[in-house]
């Protein structure tokens, strides 16, 4: 077998028996689809709102089409009423009628009027609930359908998404709610408007044509201005989706690495990224809202205007002998028309964001659909015996994010049945892509892949996926109880034997009996109740249970012991025994001699052969790697040559060897920095500290300082590996400090880079610019509004909201002096609006009443009409700006609470993100979805409410004026319709509550399926979630249905009480008027009066819903903006954090009962190594995550830093001290660069391109990265290049190591590299160690434990044993146990005391 390209191979290499002849792959794999759906070229129209209407929603769409028509035609009926009654009360005040018949005909018009009410009650309620189950049905629809589509999608799909998929699953939820929206409530009343103002022209044209045609004479010319004017509303709302997507990265990014973000000090870097979104999205918000309100300023115009116009002409035909009747229910049926268009302007915007969400939903889906599917990749053979022989032959292959770069270059394999083989490499040479291909995640680019001589494109996925197994380092556990987890093994429903046999396999008994419920324990999310090891021991009696013919471990031990892993593997091999197994490791111990071994190099096949012959061959690349383990050399770095602490100024480079002083070797392979970008040029990560220090000089945030900080003195500088190279500013800072929350202080010096700097003095514009936001602390009587019992968890788990007075009060203190000033002026010209309405009632009483003169009607109609055009214009200039002055101030709090709650999220315990309800998902949700629909409060509901009660108070203190007796008589009835709006607002807010928290539970359902997709595909548990997601959005439906039928009812109910209300006003009117109380004039001024004011107040009936729902995600964003905003620690903040030292510490997780730890004690002093080595799930861990900060003692006194409790210490001062090498590592949606540099103040001398190159070149990556075709500038993380396990480990250790600590903590920093990978990290620690730097491990291998000065032994949470390496070995206890045998289990080797060095790694690629 021969290898193009590859050494020399082996006489031992393995072939397939009977291979048959080699088909020529046909052609690559296409992918034709976008990376986002839809993106510029959206196209929403009406259509868009029934996307997914299918047949079985057309009877409930019939249903409520027909409940909205028929109250359309309620409401030019009703004008006709007010049309008779009116022109009676007209008759009788010219002497056509006497009393007696006058109150006659009254009290028959009046009696119809209430019976047309009882009608309203019934029409009106089924409109409302109809059109909620029509919602409620496109959303159970659209969610069922993305489900399965998505569950069809290759993994190539998944992995385009332009910003990630976790952002896209968020955005997805987001649209789903606003499709939903849009087609209910604000659907069916648009309807009934629509026909409403239809049939009201039509009653218009019955009674008089001429008169509605003059009327009407300006439609056209309005509505084309209204056309103009809405043109921009759909571009405007998808640049606003995009930008909320970016937002929504960014702070999912930062909720998901929340470690990372608090031990590197970047939470107002943070903040201030995730502002620059937020900026953004107001900047395209405001476009809509600009739209909007000028959509109101010019029906409001026409609303009044139209009756200057057609007053003369009816005047006119009246003199012709035409019913004055006639003409007054002509001009109501108008008004009528007019006002159901004004009434339905708030719910544009609404409409126009659900027809872009249906839009973007039915591209989307309609890609899915139309793309390649995960089921069409393969084929439809299900062949009976699975034999277990796989040939893989001349395989290339090139992942979608980085396609001109080969991960299998003409790589060959044959994997025969019942044999085990091993395959190892370097880190990133292609290891784990083996796997991903035999699982069908993606196709090679060309090559072929036999299984039992079958072509694996014509195999079913299905069954290839229930006869392969794979298991890969990151294991992945779900929501779910330690018995299910195992249990998703099988299919069929396994036995409690079953499943405890299974876990014996993993050597898993002695965590079952330390979890409080046993099998049943949930282990929360992504198993983060966990440890890493007990996670991997999970997903190892998974794949028992499952016993699947092949199986393919991938790095599936790395995070247990040395003990366990040995233990595992050997429970291992006894099962596999007479099966097919695929071993990827980087430990060289689990191979034995007469395991066949592949060597992979870069994507090719380098070696094969038995352990034992390619041991033997001393130039040989296996070889190599043995002697690697059996090398005691560690190779010299010239860490002197580390870039001396230098303050730039601008971004020009010099020389390296200028920079540094002399020509170092490191160096060498680091190409001119000139051919880079610069150095302070960053994506998407390169502002932090500085901005934030900008926003607070600016007042853009504020929050309380740690009190009583002691001056200490300057700390020295980090790391000092160069001789006698200090920092010295070639400017010296100013005395001023700039004192910033959560942080230290940081001198205001001028080592800001130029390009900073215009970023800088261009900030101060950001006040006059768009609402940005203005995040403020919230004063203690605004903070105590919401009490515990009212505020909501972004998981709704409360049955009650907050009133909307209470979420209304936070408004004031989130705005600036400009915004106050705006918001002030808003509510004036709300109360303008409010005034223009029983103004106009009042001068078209004087119109009305021109009529009856004999004398001076012109010159009085004249008078009155051109009063009537000035509220017209002055109605209609007070509508636009309380409209655009109210959403611009509702846009600037919203953008406040975003900021303030994911500040105050950022710095809340670790603990507090365990909970389930502060899931990342949720959390998010809270910030996108829920401020989107707070912002309402503010923005349409708070001026609509105010006008609307001013009108009221108004028209009220009016008409006591005119009639005090037929104001009394009206207002007995306002405790029953006050008491009854009280039930439907209670009502409304209730449900939705309830809707919200089924809705979260289908949502998080379907983020938890398709964050893990390659799990669940590889488990093929996609029916089991699917049937799960089912059962969850069919509650959400039910839900809906009930919310539906109680919120209709009631609906119903109070908007025919206000016909009610003007039934008995109207006949009381008829009495006094024909006792002789009042004139005609006078009653029909103040009946006018309560008829608009009552007409207004019933349009703000059919908002309640809505301001409910609005109220209720309020509440939920109030809850997290008004977090404690207590930081973690006290107020000394250190000069140095030595000595470290732990007495009788002892530490609980929270919610647990069993302590972590047991009085342990330790000291870390500087310029030492420490090794902390145990079993898994020993507490190794939760030491160092102490020694962060991210959890605080038990005892006071038992963690000291600098003889300081670290109660006491200023957490920001003292992380930045420190640097930590996690062992799930993060890594940002940015350039590499960014990644590196991440955390570092834009001024910080260490943030600098030379500064990130060298640290790559200590973590070994440097070469990885000059390879890309972007270098430094190359996107990973989220919707960016996808990295290998190893790769992303060693740029964590850069980041680590960029930031030049006093304390580095290394958990399991080595177990993602290969040998020499780890060769290269060991030696950098022992350099540093030896420059001062205290390095504290946490490690398994037994080769980073030879390199420690300290090693503490811990086990079940107590240091069992302490001491050097040599010592403890002799003493043959808990870490010779630890360890297992030290001799035969791998090559022999001259040196004793470097023996497997190399214990640990993995080349997983985690896309």
């Amino acid at each position: 077998m021969n290898h193009a390209g590859s050494m020399n191979l082996t006489k031992d290499s393995r072939a397939p028996p009977c291979a048959p002849p080699r088909k020529s792959w046909q052609a690559p794999y296409e992918r034709k689809y976008s990376k986002n759906a839809g993106h510029g070229s959206i196209k929403p129209s009406w259509r868009s709102l029934f996307a997914f209407t299918t047949q079985q929603h057309l009877p409930w769409l019939l249903y409520a089409s027909g409940a909205s028509i028929l109250a359309g035609f309620i409401k030019p009926t009703i004008a006709i009423f007010y049309g008779k009654g009116f022109g009676i009360m007209t008759r009788f005040g010219g002497g056509e009628l006497p009393a007696g018949e006058t109150l006659h005909h009254i009290s028959i018009w009046c009696l119809g009027l209430t019976l047309l009410g009882v009608g309203a009650w019934i029409v009106e309620g089924a409109l409302m609930s109809g059109w909620i189950i029509f919602g409620e049905h496109q959303a159970q629809t659209v969610r069922q359908m993305l489900f399965a589509n998505m569950s069809d999608k290759d993994i190539d799909w998944y992995d385009s998404r332009e910003d990630g998929i976790g952002p896209f699953l968020i955005r997805i939820q987001t649209q789903i709610r606003e499709l939903q929206l849009g087609a209910s409530q604000p659907l069916g009343f648009l309807l009934f408007q629509l026909v409403a103002s239809v049939s009201s022209l039509g009653v218009a044209f019955y009674f008089s044509w001429k008169l509605t045609l003059v009327i009407i004479a300006t439609f056209p010319f309005a509505a084309g201005v209204l056309w103009l004017i809405s043109r921009g509303l759909t571009p405007a709302i998808e640049a606003q989706k995009r930008e909320l997507s970016r937002a929504t990265k960014y702070a999912n990014t930062a909720i998901m690495t929340i470690d990372t973000v608090k031990i590197f000090n970047a939470q107002d870097h943070e903040v201030w990224q995730y502002y620059s979104a937020i900026r953004k999205v107001t900047k395209h918000y405001m476009k809509q809202a600009r739209a909007n309100a000028a959509q109101f300023g010019v029906t409001k115009f026409l609303l009044v205007g139209i009756f200057v116009q057609g007053f003369w002409y009816g005047l006119y035909l009246v003199k012709g002998g035409l019913d004055p009747a006639a003409v007054f229910t002509t001009f109501y049926s108008c008004l009528s028309a007019l006002q159901a268009l004004e009434i339905m302007l708030p719910q544009i915007l609404v409409l126009t964001k659900g027809m872009s969400a249906g839009e973007t939903l039915k591209i989307t889906t309609n890609q899915m659909q139309s793309t390649v599917q995960a089921r069409d990749i393969g084929g439809i053979l299900k062949p009976l015996k699975f034999d277990g022989d796989i040939e893989i032959n001349n395989v290339t292959f090139a992942y979608p994010s980085n396609p001109r770069r080969f991960v299998l270059n003409k790589a060959t394999f044959f994997f025969p049945s019942g044999e085990t083989t091993f395959v190892v490499g370097r880190s990133g040479c292609g290891k784990s892509t083996v796997g991903n291909i035999l699982m069908r995640y993606y196709e090679q680019n060309s090559g072929e892949i036999l299984i039992d001589g079958n072509s694996i494109k014509d195999l079913s996925t299905d069954w290839l996926r229930k006869n392969i197994t794979l298991v890969q380092q990151q294991s992945v556990l779900f929501n779910e109880t330690i018995r299910q987890n195992i249990a998703f093994g099988r299919r069929d429903n396994p036995s409690n034997e079953d499943i405890e046999k299974a876990s014996k396999t993993a050597c898993l008994e002695a965590t079952i009996r330390e979890m409080p419920d046993g099998f049943d324990t949930f282990v929360g999310s992504l198993g983060r109740s966990l440890s890493g090891g007990q996670t991997q021991r999970v997903a190892l009696a998974r794949a028992r249970l499952r016993d699947a013919p092949f199986l393919i471990l991938d790095e599936s031990t790395s995070a247990l012991d040395h003990r366990g892993r040995k233990e595992v593997m050997n429970t291992i091999r006894d099962w596999r025994k007479g099966k097919a197994t695929v071993i990827i490791t980087h430990d060289m111990s689990q191979i034995q001699d007469n395991d066949y071994v592949y060597v992979l190099v870069d994507g090719r096949v380098a070696e094969e052969g038995y352990r034992k012959k390619l041991a033997s061959k001393s130039h040989g690349t296996f070889a190599s790697i043995i002697r690697a383990e059996g090398s005691n050399r560690v190779p010299e770095l010239a860490l002197s040559s580390l870039p001396a602490n230098q303050a730039i100024e601008s971004p020009q480079w010099t020389d390296i060897s200028d920079i540094f002083g002399t020509k170092d070797a490191a160096f060498e392979s680091i190409p001119d920095p000139a051919s880079f970008l610069r150095a302070n040029r960053r994506t998407s990560l390169g502002i932090g500290i500085n901005q934030a220090i900008e926003l607070k000089r600016h007042g853009i945030w504020s929050a309380p300082v740690n009190p009583q900080t002691p001056q200490v003195e300057p700390s020295s500088p980090r790391w000092p590996l160069g001789p006698s190279k200090q920092f010295t500013s070639p400017r010296p800072a100013p005395p001023s400090q700039i004192q910033l929350e959560n942080d230290g202080e940081y001198p205001a010096t001028n080592l800001v880079p130029v390009a900073f700097r215009h970023r800088v003095s261009s900030f101060a514009k950001l006040k006059e610019s768009a609402p940005d936001a203005v995040p403020t602390t919230l004063p203690p009587q605004y903070t105590s509004m919401l009490e515990p019992s009212e505020a909501l968890s972004p998981s709704g788990v409360n049955e009650e909201a907050a009133s909307i007075t209470k979420i209304l009060w936070t408004v004031w203190p989130n705005l600036n002096y400009k915004q106050r000033f705006i918001f002030v002026l808003g509510f004036f010209a709300a109360f303008i609006v409010a005034a223009a309405t029983p103004a106009f009632a009042y001068v078209f009483a004087k119109l009305v009443g021109t009529y009856f003169l004999i004398e001076n009607q012109t010159s009085e109609a004249t008078k009155w009409a051109v009063i009537l055009l000035g509220i017209a214009v002055v109605d209609g200039i007070a509508s636009f700006s309380t409209h655009y002055s109210l959403e611009y101030c509702g846009q600037a709090w919203v953008n406040a609470l975003r900021l303030q709650a994911l500040k105050r999220i950022l710095i809340q315990p670790k603990s507090w993100f365990q909970l389930e309800e502060h899931s990342a998902s949720r959390l998010n949700e809270c910030l996108d979805r829920n401020a989107e629909e707070m912002r309402n409060l503010v923005g349409r509901f708070a001026g609509l409410v105010l006008t609307v009660a001013l009108m009221l108070s108004i028209s009220i203190i009016w008409a006591f004026i005119v009639s005090w007796q037929f104001t009394l008589v009206a207002l007995a009835c306002s405790p029953v319709f006050y008491i009854v709006t009280r039930i439907f607002h209670w009502v409304s807010k209730k449900w939705e509550v309830k809707c919200n928290r089924s809705a979260d539970r289908s949502s998080s359902i379907f983020t938890e399926t398709f964050t893990n997709i390659r799990v669940v595909r590889t488990l093929t548990l996609e029916h089991y979630f699917g049937r799960k997601h089912r059962a969850a959005a069919k509650d959400t439906y039910k839900t809906g249905l009930r919310r539906a039928a109680y919120t209709g009812l009631l609906f119903g109910l109070l908007d025919s009480a206000s016909l009610f209300i003007i039934a008995l006003s109207l006949y009381y009117a008829g009495i006094l008027i024909t006792k002789g109380s009042y004139t005609v004039t006078e009653m029909m001024h103040v009946t006018n009066l309560f008829i608009l004011g009552l007409s207004n107040a019933s349009g703000m009936i059919s908002m309640v819903p809505q301001i409910s729902s609005s109220c209720t995600t309020a509440t939920q964003m109030l809850y997290l903006a008004n977090l404690p905003l207590t930081y973690e620690g006290g107020p000394i903040r250190l000069a140095t954090p030595f000595p470290i030292i732990a007495t009788d510490l002892s530490f609980t997780y929270p919610r647990q009962s069993t302590p972590t730890l047991s009085s342990i004690s330790f000291t870390i002093r500087p310029g030492t190594c420490t090794a902390i080595v145990g079993p898994s799930g020993s507490g190794k861990s939760t030491i160092t995550l102490l020694l962060q900060g991210l959890y605080t003692p038990s005892r006071r006194f038992s963690l000291r830093f600098a003889n300081h409790p670290i109660q006491e210490c200023n957490m920001t001062t003292l992380r930045s001290f420190i640097s930590v090498v996690p062992q799930a590592t993060s890594i940002f949606p940015a350039t590499i660069l960014s990644n590196i540099l991440y955390g570092l103040p834009e001024s910080s001398p260490l943030n600098t391109l030379l500064n990130a190159q060298h640290a790559a070149n200590l973590a070994g990556i440097h070469e990885f990265i000059s390879s890309l075709s972007q270098s430094y500038e190359t996107l990973i993380g989220e919707g960016g290049q996808g990295l290998s396990g190893g790769q992303a480990q060693r740029i964590a250790i850069a980041r680590a190591l960029a930031r030049r600590p006093k304390v580095l903590i290394m958990d399991e920093a080595t177990s993602a590299l290969d040998s020499e990978s780890v060769e290269q990290i060991k030696a950098c620690v022992t350099a540093m160690a030896g420059k001062g730097m205290a390095v504290v491990m946490v490690s398994h291998g037994v080769e980073m434990m030879k390199i420690a000065d300290h090693i503490l032994v811990v086990e079940a949470g107590r240091i069992v044993e302490e001491g050097k390496f040599d010592e403890l070995k002799r003493r043959g206890g808990a870490l010779v146990r630890l360890i297992g045998e030290a001799r035969g289990l791998a090559v022999e080797v001259e040196d004793e005391e470097t023996m497997h060095r190399w214990r640990r790694g993995v080349g997983i690629l985690d896309l």
